[in-house]
């Protein structure tokens, strides 16, 4: 369950209560016909989208993310009116205008100044509202003399251009918006988001999906996350897509499985050294962490001969990036040569990682660091996201000021 985000009495624009959408798979066309027929089904039932609830206040904006085939495009296409739902109910308050799939409600053989007055009209204008708005829909979209050019010789970035120009030039109440503008050059991405943020400022709904996480903290207020065609998670934007983040570097690590087992082949168990133990802050399990706050590693080592050996301790996040790397010997040219069990432990003060998963790794190795008799991970400790933090970008808070110069 999210924790509510709207001011008591706040107008809803976009209700959403156990919405699903389920389609039927056929083998081969005849078998749509067969059905009706015979009266037997002959389809696989696939539900893209199960039970989703949400709501979104006037002047919200909501962000929608996930893997592929979460379902989050056919969630847009419900809110924009392209789909039905096959169960559940929707309200939606006011006018939607929606860039959904490239080129969709263009006609490839009218021209670009054609095909404003044909895209405005399914939005619900009427000829002399699209004549007054067509200037201002022209001068966003730039296209120059390509506006009276058949739409089929428009490149990619054009045809988002126009679509995105006339979506938001339309005065809409609800702006729905997929990946589409991602094949935008820089400069008309930036334009856009500048217009989005307007658009937010004027009280408008925003729907925005995407795949850049940063975009999403920079426009919406809300997330939800998909999976599978169910809500994960809905929450504040920047929480939910650093549990995305989380997510997804798990999953990468789950796939480079096998490479990461052929690479600890080469750290050789040998009964003479070994890590017992390592404990992050007192626990061998998990731990919860704020930014800022203090990590003391200790790690416990048995050595059953007086062989020179030095100690090694890495911090990787959950997808593999060593982000910070220490040796004992090249720090103080100290080597070890005792018999039994030690224990050392490495304190870091105020770690500065924004948010993320994170595990150490303690390596024991030979007096020369060339030879690695054996290696251990911890379990994870996880820095949670700082719901202040909207602007930093990257993994470390490194302490900064500006100063203006004159």
């Amino acid at each position: 369950m999210y924790r509510e985000t709207m001011q008591a009495g706040g107008e809803v624009s976009i209700r959403v209560h156990d919405l699903g959408k389920t389609y039927k798979l056929y083998a081969k066309p005849s078998d749509r016909l067969k059905e009706v027929l015979l009266r037997r089904p002959k389809h696989l039932a696939f539900q893209s989208l199960k039970s989703v609830s949400f709501q979104v206040s006037k002047g919200e904006s909501l962000g929608i993310i996930g893997d592929n085939g979460a379902g989050k495009s056919t969630l847009l296409k419900l809110l924009a009116g392209t789909l039905t739902p096959s169960c559940g109910d929707m309200d939606i308050h006011g006018r939607v205008a929606a860039l959904l799939e490239l080129g969709a409600g263009f006609h490839q053989e009218f021209t670009g100044r054609q095909n404003i007055y044909l895209n405005a009209s399914l939005l619900g204008l009427s000829e002399a509202e699209i004549k007054a708005q067509e200037e201002a829909i022209l001068d966003f979209a730039e296209l120059g003399q390509f506006i009276d050019r058949p739409i089929k010789t428009y490149s990619s970035g054009m045809v988002v251009r126009l679509a995105f120009s006339i979506a938001t030039s339309v005065d809409p109440d609800v702006l729905v918006i997929d990946e589409a503008l991602s094949v935008g050059d820089q400069y008309f991405q930036k334009k856009s988001l500048d217009r989005m943020l307007k658009f937010r400022e004027y009280g408008k709904t925003i729907v925005f999906c995407s795949h850049s996480m940063y975009t999403v903290n920079l426009l919406c207020n809300r997330v939800i996350w998909l999976d599978q065609g169910i809500v994960r998670e809905q929450d504040i934007a920047t929480e939910v897509t650093a549990h995305y983040e989380n997510y997804l570097r798990q999953k990468e690590e789950k796939e480079n499985t096998k490479e990461e087992r052929r690479e600890d082949a080469g750290c050789i168990n040998v009964v003479t050294k070994y890590i017992e133990y390592i404990s992050l802050n007192g626990k061998y399990g998990p731990i919860s962490m704020d930014r800022n706050d203090n990590l003391d590693v200790e790690i416990c080592v048995q050595s059953l001969s007086q062989d020179p050996f030095t100690i090694a301790v890495a911090i990787e996040r959950n997808d593999g990036l060593l982000c910070h790397g220490i040796n004992i010997a090249l720090e103080r040219n100290q080597y070890f040569r005792r018999k039994g069990k030690m224990r050392v432990r490495v304190s870091y003060p105020c770690l500065p990682f924004f948010h993320g998963q994170f595990s150490v790794v303690a390596f024991v190795l030979d007096g020369y660091g060339l030879y690695c008799f054996d290696k251990k991970r911890s379990a994870v400790f996880d820095i949670n996201p700082c719901r202040d933090l909207k602007h930093e970008l990257g993994l470390l808070d490194i302490a900064h000021e500006w100063t203006l110069l004159e």
